[in-house]
């Protein structure tokens, strides 16, 4: 075992308040794992209180390991600082709960990393009658965000909220603006709307970009790598996507979580990124990389923002909306 190379390790203020969302296994169980073993007060949000608790067993478990081989910049507590908040981003009252939840118990939030996702062979609806992939990996994502970014105005200086994207986003083959707007497609291709989803989640991070632009939060999106040996994709079954697997395993491109989880702490934790948003990383250690053009158009952008804002409006207040007025993009480093 032992801490990877690739994952920076900084050490973290104790009072640092963050949220890993579906942290329970794969990249954010390492993710929340490392940055509650630097220091800081890790929230699990979780669907699965059984999974949550197992997990933090296990965490706790490899924490002990990782202090007998004296890694710098782990702490020495018997345990880690992690507590379990449920979380089902399948259903927008489950989320609306978890963000009372959260801010009833905590007055402050440092950072935020929207890693839950699935992908879905299948169209699936969910109880708000959206597309599980759209809801799931898009949409609840964004009602944290708007929820919770007022407590990260007043949580002191450089406060992140990392969207975990992907190079998928490449392959949504242009906007659909029904998709877009929540609507279920008449003929469902699985990877190609979670490729979608991938790419409202970059264009998220450039709207959030110019709310957020007077303020000391910083915004941006990571790719966890091109195939990270997950159960995320356990249920994709397809010929083609069986061969890709079977090509990965053999040039050895298939990452391990921990692996998958280093450009997400990379752009969570590193001090020299303080002041950069609407960054999009695909390596750790490494400069951003543009994405997409379509991710870069303004006009869908705001198409997309809006489109948001009336799906959620029976969840968001006037001060909510308020605060996701846009304004222009004007000082911040652009990437």
């Amino acid at each position: 075992m032992g801490t990877s190379k690739s994952i920076p390790m900084v050490s973290q203020p104790r009072d640092k308040i963050v949220i890993v969302t579906g942290s329970n296994s794969g990249v954010g169980y390492e993710t929340a794992k490392f940055i509650a073993m630097m220091g800081a007060h890790v929230v699990l949000a979780c669907r699965s209180e059984e999974k949550a608790r197992d997990a933090m067993r296990r965490m706790n478990d490899e924490f002990q390991t990782e202090k007998q081989l004296r890694i710098d910049n782990v702490i020495t507590d018997d345990e880690l600082d992690i507590e379990f908040m449920k979380l089902d981003l399948a259903s927008l009252k489950s989320t609306k709960a978890f963000i009372d939840n959260f801010k009833a118990k905590h007055k402050k939030l440092n950072l935020l990393i929207c890693n839950a996702g699935i992908y879905s062979p299948h169209q699936v609806t969910t109880e708000d009658n959206l597309d599980l992939t759209y809801q799931v990996n898009y949409l609840s994502h964004f009602l944290i965000v708007a929820h919770l970014l007022p407590i990260m105005k007043v949580s002191g200086n450089d406060c992140r909220i990392i969207l975990v994207s992907g190079e998928a986003h490449k392959k949504a083959k242009g906007f659909d603006p029904d998709y877009a707007a929540g609507k279920i497609p008449h003929h469902y291709d699985g990877y190609r709307m979670f490729a979608k989803t991938k790419l409202y989640q970059i264009m998220q991070m450039y709207s959030i970009d110019k709310v957020i632009e007077k303020t000391s939060i910083e915004i941006c999106c990571v790719h966890p790598g091109s195939l990270v040996n997950t159960k995320f994709w356990e249920e994709e079954d397809s010929c083609a996507f069986c061969c890709l697997k079977c090509c990965y395993t053999c040039l050895c491109q298939v990452k391990a979580p921990h692996d998958g989880a280093a450009t997400s702490i990379y752009a969570a934790i590193t001090p020299d990124l303080e002041g950069i948003s609407r960054a999009y990383y695909t390596q750790s250690k490494s400069a951003p990389r543009w994405p997409s053009s379509d991710s870069r158009s303004e006009d869908m952008q705001t198409y997309l923002f809006e489109s948001t804002k009336e799906l959620l409006k029976s969840y968001l207040t006037s001060d909510i909306l308020r605060e996701l007025e846009l304004t222009p993009k004007i000082t911040k480093t652009e990437h």
